[in-house]
C-alpha cells in the first residue's frame, strides 16, 4: 500500500503557517504543495523540487528522505528558522528541505547582497539556523556594524567550503556566537583555485628565498630602532633650531609654533606630521587646547653633535647587508636641509620611497614576477590574459618582465590604465596614506570573476618619509588589516609573502595575494 513522502507530510502539518519567506513574501506548506512558486531562484527550486518530490517512486523516495533526515539532524530540535544563504546548488535546496521536513521555516537569502544587510535579515528574521559559503561566513564576522544586529536567536552555522582555518573558525565563533559546522564542498572550482594559489606562492617563496639571504630578524629590529630615532632627535633638533619646544613651562598651540618656526604654507602638512610622530613616540607633549587646537611641550634637546652621532649606528646596521649605500644616504642629505625646507629657502625634492624598502625591493620584485609569471602560464582561456597594473613608474617593470619572457606573451594584455573592463590579474602598489577599507575595495571591483589580486601595501611606519617622502608622511596599517580588508571586500583566500616572522617582512612592506570567486 502506499504511503504518503514524509515530506509531503510535514508540508501538509504546516498547513498555513509559512513554509518559505523570500523578498518578505511568506509561501505556506499547502502552497507549496499547491505549486505556488516563490520568486528568486532558491526559492523557485524548492518549488520544483516539492513538485517532483510528490511524484518519485517509492525507492527513489526513501532515498532522497534518507538524505534530508540526516540534514534535518544535524540542524537539530525545533524550533527552526532557517536563512539560507547560499546560492542556489543541490546542497542548499536539501538544507531547505530539510528544515520543512523538520517543521522549520526557510527564510531565502540573498548571498549577492551587502553585508550588513544580509546581517540585518538575519537579524528580522529571529534566524536560529544560517547556511552560507565559508568565504562569506568570514566575511560576515569581519563586518564592522556587526554588533549593531541582534543575533540572539542564532544556535548553529553551517559553513560550506574547503577546509577552514582555525583562526578563521575562532573568529566567526566569537562575533556571532554561535555553533559552527562545517560542510565540505569537495572539488568545487573555489578549492581548485586556492590550490593553484597557494602553489604559486609558494613557487614565488621559493623564487625569492636567495634575496633575503643572511637577513637576520634581529639585524632589521636593530637597523629599524636606530634609523627611527636618528629620524625623531634630527626632527626636534630642526624645530628647536628655529626657537621652538625648548622651554617645558611653555605650551606652544600648533599655528603659534609654526608662525614661529616661519613654516610656509605648503610645508605646514609636513610639520604638522612631525608634531605628531614626536608626540606619539614621547619626544614631546601634546595636550587638548580646546578652541585654539592641540598644544605642544618640549624641553632641552638633542644638540648639533648628538644628531649626527645618532645617525652612525642606523649607518653602520644598513651597511652589513641590508641594502644599497645610496637609499639611506639620500635620508641624510635631506635631514641636513630640512631648516631650509620648512622655511622656503630650499626647493623641495621629488619624494622618495622609504629605505627600508630598498632592502626589501629584490625580495618581493622576485616574488611579484613569479606570481605574475604563474598566472600568465596557466592560463588557457580562448580569450587572452587581462592584467592591469596601477602605480608603475617606468616600462621596465617586474611585471613588464615576467610577461615578457617566454610564450605567455602572447596570450595576455598589459594594461598601465583601466579601460573600463575587468580584469583577470591586478597588480598594484598602495600609497603610503591610503587606508585598507578604502584601497582594497576598488581595486577588488576591477577583477574579472575568479581573478587574482596582487597588492603591494606598506605593513609599518616609515618614519623617514617624514624626511624625504610625500607629507603625509609614514603612517601605515598591519599586515592583519589589509587581510581583513581583503576578505571583507569578497576574497575568500588572501596570502602573505612573505609570511608572517620572515625577516624580510619586517621590512614594512608586503606582497597580499588574493583571488575573487
Amino acid at each position: 500500500m502506499p504511503t504518503t513522502p514524509a515530506l509531503v507530510s510535514a508540508l501538509r502539518e504546516l498547513g498555513e503557517r509559512p513554509a518559505v519567506v523570500a523578498d518578505g513574501r511568506a509561501i505556506s506548506g499547502i502552497g507549496l504543495l499547491l505549486g505556488v512558486s516563490p520568486p528568486g531562484g532558491l526559492p523557485r527550486a524548492l518549488a520544483q523540487r516539492v513538485a517532483e518530490h510528490a511524484t518519485l517512486p517509492p525507492s527513489a523516495t526513501r532515498a532522497a528522505e534518507q538524505r534530508l533526515r540526516y540534514w534535518a539532524g544535524v540542524l537539530g530540535t525545533p524550533p527552526i528558522r532557517h536563512t539560507v544563504l547560499h546560492p542556489v546548488t543541490d546542497l542548499a535546496v536539501d538544507l531547505a528541505l530539510a528544515t520543512l521536513l523538520a517543521g522549520g521555516t526557510v527564510h531565502c537569502g540573498d548571498p549577492d547582497q551587502h553585508p550588513d544587510q544580509q546581517l540585518a535579515a538575519v537579524a528580522a528574521s529571529r534566524s536560529t539556523h544560517l547556511s552560507l559559503p565559508s568565504a562569506l561566513l568570514w566575511r560576515l564576522g569581519r563586518q564592522p556594524g556587526l554588533a549593531a544586529h541582534d543575533l540572539a536567536a542564532l544556535r548553529l552555522v553551517l559553513h560550506i567550503g574547503p577546509e577552514p582555518r582555525q583562526e578563521d573558525v575562532y573568529a566567526a565563533v566569537d562575533a556571532l556566537g554561535a555553533v559552527l559546522a562545517h560542510v565540505r564542498a569537495p572539488d568545487s572550482n573555489a578549492e581548485a583555485a586556492d590550490r593553484r594559489l597557494r602553489a604559486d606562492a609558494e613557487s614565488a617563496s621559493a623564487a625569492a628565498w636567495k634575496h633575503g639571504i643572511g637577513v637576520t630578524a634581529e639585524q632589521v629590529h636593530a637597523f629599524g630602532a636606530h634609523l627611527d630615532r636618528a629620524v625623531l632627535t634630527t626632527l626636534l633638533h630642526t624645530l628647536q633650531q628655529a626657537g621652538v619646544l625648548t622651554d617645558p613651562g611653555r605650551g606652544h598651540p600648533e599655528a603659534e609654533l609654526l608662525a614661529t618656526a616661519m613654516v610656509t604654507p605648503a610645508q605646514r602638512p609636513r610639520v604638522s606630521h612631525w608634531l605628531d610622530a614626536l608626540a606619539r613616540r614621547g619626544l614631546i607633549t601634546r595636550q587638548d587646547g580646546g578652541a585654539q587646537g592641540p598644544v605642544f611641550r618640549g624641553g632641552p634637546g638633542p644638540g648639533t653633535a648628538e644628531v649626527r652621532q645618532a645617525w652612525r649606528p642606523a649607518v653602520e646596521a644598513w651597511d652589513d647587508g641590508l641594502g644599497p649605500a645610496a637609499a639611506l644616504d639620500r635620508v641624510r642629505r635631506g635631514a641636513l636641509r630640512l631648516p631650509g625646507l620648512i622655511t622656503g629657502q630650499e626647493a623641495p625634492r621629488a619624494a622618495a620611497t622609504p629605505v627600508r624598502w630598498a632592502a626589501a625591493r629584490g625580495f618581493l620584485g622576485a616574488a611579484l614576477g613569479a606570481m605574475v609569471r604563474g598566472t600568465a602560464e596557466a592560463h588557457a582561456g580562448p580569450v587572452p590574459l587581462r592584467v592591469l597594473e596601477l602605480g608603475a613608474e617606468d616600462s621596465e617593470t617586474a611585471v613588464a618582465r615576467a610577461l615578457s619572457a617566454g610564450p605567455p606573451r602572447q596570450h595576455t594584455e598589459h594594461h598601465r590604465a583601466p579601460d573600463g573592463g575587468r580584469y583577470d590579474l591586478v597588480v598594484a602598489t598602495a600609497a603610503a596614506t591610503g587606508r585598507p577599507e578604502e584601497v582594497v575595495p576598488a581595486l577588488v571591483r576591477r577583477l574579472a570573476p575568479g581573478g587574482r589580486l596582487l597588492l603591494l601595501a606598506p605593513t609599518a611606519e616609515q618614519l623617514d618619509l617624514l624626511i624625504t617622502g610625500d607629507v603625509g608622511g609614514g603612517i601605515a596599517h598591519p599586515a592583519a588589516q589589509w587581510r581583513a580588508a581583503l576578505t571583507a571586500a569578497g576574497c575568500p583566500t588572501v596570502l602573505t609573502l612573505p609570511e608572517d616572522g620572515h625577516p624580510m617582512g619586517l621590512l614594512g612592506q608586503r606582497l597580499f595575494a588574493a583571488r575573487v570567486n
